[in-house]
């Protein structure tokens, strides 16, 4: 799992409904299928539905009927920025996310998102800006989630202390963050300190039972570690969650070494 993917599902996962309602896009919701008949938080939550099944042209002329409907409503913009950052369209996810700031300045997730489209585009100081931004906001209700960004952006830079200490940051807001205690352990690895690293890797089992790459990292850690049953015992499984794949092949060079 590489750290763009991390940040694309932390991305993807980050804005919620909630934001219609904050934004002037509440409302009963209709029960009609037809996307005519639909209200505009309806037609929203009908585009995420499309977005999740990977109909992602769909999506978003669905939101475009939705923006002609309310086109200064400043959430339905935030979620228009959302679906062009989901599909990889970074610049069109740019000019929503800097319309719905238009709107309204004040709308903390969206610093985070634009943060996260700067980082896309290569433009780091950007990001890290509105980051920054996005953190100090004392209201925002979810701060773990910029950190585990910024974190990420300071990793890509070869800033891992720096990096270690927002991630540190996220889990200690809440420890059941299980990216973040996976990108941290992640770090630490690559910093050496496989003890912690181990401990960390262990926190963010819950979220990574079926990928073969977390339980080769772990079984290399408990390796190095000296920890051979610890080490045999995920690397095993790394085989057998993820048959045929890199992870596998070199979890069985390691139990090859171990026996």
């Amino acid at each position: 799992m590489d750290h763009r993917r991390s940040r694309m599902t932390l991305i993807a996962g980050a804005l919620v409904l909630a934001l219609l309602s904050a934004s002037g896009c509440g409302g009963k919701q209709n029960t009609t299928t037809e996307p005519e008949d639909l209200s505009t938080p309806d037609k929203v939550r009908m585009a995420q539905s499309m977005m999740n099944a990977g109909r992602v042209g769909d999506a978003l002329s669905l939101m475009d009927e939705a923006l002609t409907d309310e086109p200064d409503n400043a959430g339905v913009w935030s979620f228009y920025g959302k679906f062009n950052f989901q599909a990889g369209k970074y610049d069109e996810a740019e000019k929503a996310f800097d319309r719905a700031l238009e709107i309204d300045p004040y709308m903390t997730d969206v610093h985070n998102f634009l943060g996260a489209v700067y980082n896309e585009q290569g433009r780091p100081d950007d990001a890290e800006r509105e980051f920054l931004i996005a953190l100090k906001d004392p209201a925002y209700p979810s701060p773990q989630m910029v950190y585990l960004n910024l974190g990420l952006l300071y990793a890509t830079q070869g800033r891992d202390e720096e990096a270690i200490s927002k991630l540190r940051s996220a889990v200690e807001i809440d420890p059941k963050y299980y990216q973040a205690h996976f990108e941290l352990a992640s770090l630490l690895d690559r910093s050496g300190k496989i003890g912690e690293a181990a401990r960390e890797y262990e926190v963010a089992a819950p979220a990574y039972r079926n990928v073969g790459d977390y339980y080769y990292r772990l079984g290399f850690v408990y390796f190095r570690l000296g920890e051979k049953a610890k080490a045999r015992d995920n690397l095993e499984r790394a085989i057998a969650v993820a048959p045929g794949s890199n992870s596998a092949a070199q979890a069985d060079e390691l139990l090859r070494m171990i026996d």
